[in-house]
C-alpha cells in the first residue's frame, strides 16, 4: 500500500503542471500567481511549484507571523476593491517538525489586502478577515465576504480603492505559539469575485503629476557603537525630499522630521522605498503637500538601535542599542542631514515620532533627554514606562524655560499592550502646560498595529511645520522647440509669388527672368548659389535636374540626366 502510494504520488507531481485549478481568477480569467517580491519577504522557503501553486514557511514573530504577498494581476495593475464582493482561497497547511508549540492553537490565517501604496505584507494593508481552522494540519477552503463598507476603509486610509495585491498572514496573535514556531503553507487558488453589473476596474490615478512628487534616497550615514564599544561604521536610512526640492538652492530650506520604527523592527517597516509608488506615508506626504493641507519637509527614516546590532535589515531587539540613542540622535543624525540637505536651524523645524519601542524613545530620549533640539513629537502606541506625572516631573526639571511646541497621541482600544496606561497619559498631557498644542485620537478596535500608526502618522503631518504649507500645482514642461530651417537669400520676385528662400548651399535648378531657383522639401523656392552649392542653370532650353543623378550623356554643356522621360541637366 505505501508503495501504491508512493507511485500515486509521483503521478500528480509528473503531471500536475496541467492543472487547471491552481492560480488565481478575477473576473473569469486564470492566471498564475504574481508574487510580490519587491517587499522583504516575511517568508521562508519560498517555491513557485510546477502546479501553480505557492509554498513557504511562515515563522512567528510576536504576534507578526511571517506570510507572503501577491499581485491581483499579472500586469501588476490595480483592481478597484468596490467592484468585488467575496474572494475564495484554497490552501494547504501544516507545522514544520519539531518547530511548533504543542500547546499552540490550531493554526490561524490573516487575509490582508494590500491598496496600492503599499510596499509588502507591513507596509500598508487593511486585514479583511481573520480565519481560524478546527485541525493543526490540513486543508483550507474558505469564501471571505467583502463588506459593504470595506472600500471606505481603504479609502478613509488611502483615499483611494485601487488594490495592488493581498497577502497570506500567519495569525501568531495570542495563540500561544512561541516566537521561532514555523508553518508550512502550500497557497493553491485564490478567486475575486465580481459583484453583479460591477463595472470595469479603472487605472490607478491620484490626480498628481510627477512634478508634485516627492524624492526617496538612501543614505548611509557615519555613526558608532554609543553602548560602550568603540567601533564605527556607516548606517543606512531612508530620506524624503518634497516635490520641488534644489540640492542647489541653498536660501529654500526645510524642516526635518526624523521618524522611528518599533521593537524587532527596523528602518525599513515603515514601507518607505524609491521602489514603485514609494509607500503609504510618501503617498501621504505628495498628496498632503500639493493640497498645500501638510507643511513641506524633509523626512529621515533610521533604525534607533544605536550598536553594532543595527543591521543591515536587523532584528530590532538590542534593548541597549534603543537605550542608548540618543547620542546618535543628537550627534550623528541631525548634524548629518543639516550638513547635507536644506535643512532649516531651530528646534521648532524639527520633528521626532515613532510607534511602540520607537514612541517610547520619542518621549524618554526626544523630549526628556533632546528638548533642546526638537519642539515636536508623537508617539504611535508608545511603549511608555512608569507614571505621567513622574514623567513631566523630570522634563520640567531639566528643560524649565522649553515648550513642546506639538504633542500627537494615538492609540487602539484592542491593543493589549499599550493601552492599559494610553488614557492616563493623554489626560495627564492634555493638562500639561509644557504643551502648547496637543491632539490624541483614540482608534476604535485599533490594535497593536499598523493600521493605527499610518492613521497616526497622517495625523501628525497635519499638524506640524504649518508656516510651509503652500499648494502647488503641476509643473508644465514646456514644449522642446521645433529647430528652425535657416534661410538664405533670394530674389524679392520669387517670394512676391508665394514661394521661400531656399537654405544656404541650396543648388540652382532652373534660371528664368524672376531670379533663380531650387527645390526643398517636393517645392520650388529661390535659390542664390553661394558656398559650396554648385549653380545649375539648365542649358538648350533643358531644365536641371531635381531629383536625378545618374549620367546618361556628358557634353560641353555638363552631364546629362533623365526625369519624366526628358533630358534634364545635372548640377
Amino acid at each position: 500500500m505505501k508503495c501504491l502510494y508512493t507511485l500515486f504520488s509521483l503521478f500528480v507531481i509528473t503531471f500536475s503542471v496541467v492543472s487547471a485549478q491552481n492560480g488565481l481568477t478575477y473576473r473569469g480569467k486564470q492566471e498564475k500567481f504574481t508574487i510580490y517580491k519587491e517587499e522583504m519577504s516575511t517568508a521562508t522557503q519560498v517555491s513557485e511549484n510546477n502546479d501553480g501553486s505557492v509554498s513557504w514557511v511562515a515563522t512567528a514573530a510576536g504576534g507578526a507571523g511571517g506570510g507572503l504577498s501577491f499581485y491581483v494581476r499579472s500586469d501588476k495593475q490595480e483592481i478597484n476593491i468596490a467592484n468585488y464582493e467575496s474572494i475564495d482561497i484554497e490552501l494547504d497547511y501544516a507545522p514544520v517538525n519539531g518547530k511548533w508549540n504543542g500547546s499552540a492553537k490550531n493554526p490561524g490565517f490573516v487575509l490582508r489586502i494590500l491598496p496600492y501604496d503599499s510596499t509588502g505584507m507591513f507596509g500598508g494593508y487593511e486585514d479583511l478577515e481573520y480565519i481560524s481552522t478546527n485541525q493543526k494540519s490540513g486543508t483550507l477552503k474558505h469564501t471571505t465576504k467583502i463588506p459593504a463598507d470595506f472600500a471606505d476603509k481603504i479609502i478613509a486610509s488611502s483615499d483611494f480603492d485601487s488594490i495592488l495585491g493581498f497577502g497570506i498572514k500567519f495569525d501568531d496573535y495570542q495563540k500561544g505559539n512561541s516566537d521561532g514556531d514555523q508553518l508550512k503553507v502550500t497557497l493553491k487558488s485564490v478567486v475575486f469575485h465580481e459583484k453583479s453589473g460591477a463595472p470595469e476596474d479603472t487605472p490607478f490615478d491620484d490626480g498628481l503629476d510627477d512634478s508634485q512628487r516627492g524624492t526617496v534616497l538612501e543614505i548611509n550615514y557615519p555613526t558608532r557603537d554609543y553602548t560602550g564599544g568603540s567601533s564605527r561604521y556607516n548606517k543606512h536610512g531612508w530620506v524624503y525630499l518634497p516635490a520641488g526640492y534644489d540640492e542647489n538652492d541653498k536660501d529654500t530650506k526645510y524642516p526635518l522630521f526624523v521618524l522611528l520604527h518599533g521593537f524587532g523592527q527596523n528602518e525599513n517597516t515603515w514601507g518607505l522605498s524609491n521602489k514603485g509608488r514609494g509607500g503609504k506615508i510618501k503617498g501621504y506626504m505628495d498628496r498632503g503637500m500639493a493640497s498645500g493641507e501638510v507643511g513641506r519637509f524633509i523626512l529621515v527614516v533610521v533604525t534607533g538601535v544605536a550598536s553594532p546590532k543595527w543591521g543591515p535589515n536587523g532584528a530590532g531587539n538590542d534593548v541597549a542599542g534603543f537605550n542608548a540613542f540618543k547620542g546618535e540622535l543628537r550627534d550623528d543624525i541631525i548634524p548629518y542631514m543639516r550638513k547635507n540637505f536644506n535643512v532649516k536651524d531651530g528646534r521648532d523645524n524639527v520633528a521626532l515620532a515613532g510607534l511602540s519601542m520607537g514612541g517610547g524613545q520619542t518621549f524618554n530620549i526626544g523630549i526628556g533627554e533632546c528638548l533642546d533640539l526638537i519642539s515636536n513629537f508623537a508617539g504611535y502606541s508608545a511603549a511608555v514606562f512608569g507614571t505621567a506625572d513622574e514623567f513631566m516631573r523630570n522634563v520640567d526639571s531639566k528643560f524649565r524655560d522649553l515648550k513642546i511646541h506639538n504633542l500627537y497621541m494615538t492609540c487602539g482600544t484592542a491593543d493589549d499592550l499599550v493601552y492599559q496606561s494610553y488614557p492616563g497619559f493623554t489626560r495627564a498631557f492634555s493638562q500639561w502646560s509644557k504643551v502648547e498644542n496637543f491632539k490624541e485620537y483614540t482608534y476604535p478596535g485599533g490594535t497593536h498595529d499598523f493600521p493605527v500608526w499610518f492613521k497616526g502618522f497622517n495625523d501628525f503631518i497635519h499638524m506640524i511645520f504649518s508656516d510651509m504649507r503652500q499648494k502647488s500645482e503641476p509643473v508644465k514642461k514646456p514644449e522642446p522647440e521645433q529647430p528652425q530651417q535657416p534661410q538664405g537669400s533670394c530674389s524679392e520676385k520669387i517670394l512676391s509669388q508665394g514661394y521661400k528662400c531656399c537654405s544656404p548651399g541650396c543648388v540652382v535648378y532652373y534660371t528664368d527672368n524672376d531670379g533663380t531657383w531650387g527645390v526643398e522639401n517636393g517645392d520650388w523656392c529661390g535659390c542664390e548659389a553661394s558656398g559650396s552649392g554648385a549653380a545649375c542653370t539648365g542649358a538648350q532650353g533643358f531644365p536641371c535636374c531635381t531629383t536625378s543623378t545618374q549620367v546618361y550623356f556628358t557634353d560641353a554643356d555638363g552631364q546629362w540626366g533623365i526625369e519624366n522621360n526628358d533630358w534634364c541637366l545635372l548640377p
